[in-house]
């Protein structure tokens, strides 16, 4: 949303933050962020002078002899980046239709003094963003349309990021309206246990709210029966008791909405602790009746018993894991498309590593097969997204270090068993690396020879060796840790 020019004082920003220093060098700044002197010493002044624009008695963070004071720093990254987006034409263009009523390009022009033309170029990143799952925006009447369900997600992605909590940008719905809406369905979502994910329910009630309150409605989906009908666990009367008889739907829109919301419970991974109540009615309701969801999970994990988790099947039991994939597998069943997704939106791109493609590549070849059978030909729509979110959930239990190349490593210390049995114990307690005492007819093999003695490398130049002071700390401990974790991943990362 931001332009490049929004974009490079905001990364700028953000780097002034992280390194937290009283005298950072405007030269290093500029080195690191491949800009020119001139450029930095500009864009700097104008954050400057932002800052004083935000909180009105905030201390300059310039220095003399080019140096900056990031120590006093009192606005957040999040506060910046709101106040940033608050400039920007998509930002501007999405509040407006969402808090103004009978929203046009024309008024929007009028109000925000910008031409159609810049309008419609500077939403192009934002327009192609959203293309893929089926969204686009409109401008006669200005709005996002498409499905419904997606559009408030991408509603929501849009305005939590943007300003992560830190302002209520929604000016036709008051903020008690939208806390008291989701503490009354708070029972149906693990968020509401966590601290920002009760702030995240409440701008998802706003967003209800707004498009509610605008005549735009989420229409009932059949594919919800198996979980939704005759189960009284869904409460479809809840909804127009809490909005009272002013603001009540009528019955149709009523149950839509319902749905809708009982859809949002599960259309993520939400499942974090194992003790979450609104977890084990899932795993209840997903397997008290037959349906295609909980039959094709279970087939998964009978195969991911075997042809992932061979060595610990027990793992495919975690009842965190089994429904994390229900609500994966759900949500795909119901929507047939790709749907927004929030950690897409905020992991940066990484390199694929050995691990991760063969994980990926057990888990595409169980949903090719499955997508060959009459019932589950929906899976070829939406075989890539989906593989990737059963990746997501699975990654964090599949033991790497068993499905990497372990590091090879030497060790050339003193020929003493209490000199050396502790850093045998913590490398083997690594689980990523196979260590043995060093033997220089072995050189070519070696990752690392961690030596307690500079000799080796006198004697071979080019050996990768780490030197050990037998003498050592805690925090050489952490230090020698890094390097052969940062070891590891480079020689598990998957070269172009």
């Amino acid at each position: 949303m931001m332009d490049s020019g929004m974009l490079t004082k905001f990364k700028l920003f953000k780097r002034i933050t992280q390194i937290n220093q009283p005298d950072i060098s405007i030269t290093q700044l500029s080195e690191e962020l491949s800009l020119n002197y001139q450029q930095t010493f500009i864009i700097v002044n104008e954050i400057n002078n932002d800052l004083v624009k935000i909180i009105s008695t905030h201390p300059s963070i310039l220095h003399k002899a080019g140096k900056i004071n990031s120590t006093k720093l009192l606005v957040t990254i999040d506060e910046y980046r709101y106040f940033l987006l608050k400039k920007s034409v998509p930002f501007q263009f999405i509040l407006y239709f969402l808090n103004y009523d009978s929203p046009s390009i024309d008024d929007f022009c009028q109000r925000y003094y910008v031409s159609r033309s810049t309008v419609s170029r500077k939403m192009l990143p934002l327009k192609k963003h959203v293309k893929q799952y089926n969204l686009r925006f409109t401008y006669t009447e200005a709005n996002l349309s498409g499905d419904e369900r997606a559009v408030r997600v991408a509603l929501f992605d849009t305005l939590w990021l943007g300003t992560r909590g830190t302002a209520w940008p929604f000016k036709s719905v008051a903020l008690e309206d939208a806390e008291r809406l989701a503490e009354s369905f708070s029972e149906y979502f693990p968020l509401s246990r966590t601290y920002l994910g009760a702030k995240e329910l409440t701008y998802f009630a706003a967003i209800f709210l707004c498009r509610t309150r605008k005549k735009y409605f989420v229409s009932y989906d059949t594919r919800y029966d198996f979980l939704m009908m005759d189960n009284p666990y869904y409460d479809f009367e809840r909804l127009n008791k809490e909005l009272g008889p002013i603001q009540a739907l009528p019955a149709k829109h009523s149950k839509g909405e319902s749905s809708f919301i009982f859809f949002l419970a599960h259309y993520a991974p939400f499942y974090t602790l194992d003790d979450d109540p609104s977890l084990f009615q899932t795993l209840h309701d997903f397997s008290a009746r037959p349906n295609p969801v909980y039959e094709l999970v279970q087939e998964f994990l009978v195969y991911a018993k075997v042809n992932i988790f061979k060595k610990e099947p027990e793992i495919t039991n975690s009842p965190i894991i089994v429904g994390n994939l229900l609500n994966i597998m759900f949500t795909f069943f119901v929507l047939r498309q790709p749907f927004p997704n929030l950690q897409k939106l905020v992991e940066l791109p990484r390199k694929k590593k050995k691990a991760d493609e063969l994980l990926e590549t057990r888990i595409q070849a169980f949903f090719d097969e499955k997508a060959k059978e009459k019932e589950y030909k929906f899976i070829y729509t939406i075989k890539k997204p989906l593989v990737k979110a059963f990746k997501s959930v699975l990654l964090p239990a599949y033991d790497k270090p068993k499905h990497s190349e372990h590091l090879i490593v030497g060790v050339a210390f003193e020929h003493n068993f209490l000199l050396v049995r502790r850093i045998y114990q913590f490398l083997n307690d690594l689980g990523f690396v196979d260590s043995a005492p060093y033997q220089e007819e072995l050189n070519e093999q070696y990752d690392l020879v961690i030596s307690s003695s500079l000799l080796p490398r006198k004697k071979y130049p080019e050996l990768p060796l780490y030197f050990w002071d037998l003498s050592y700390d805690e925090e050489e401990l952490a230090d020698l840790y890094r390097t052969l974790q940062q070891l590891f991943e480079k020689k598990n990362i998957i070269q172009d």
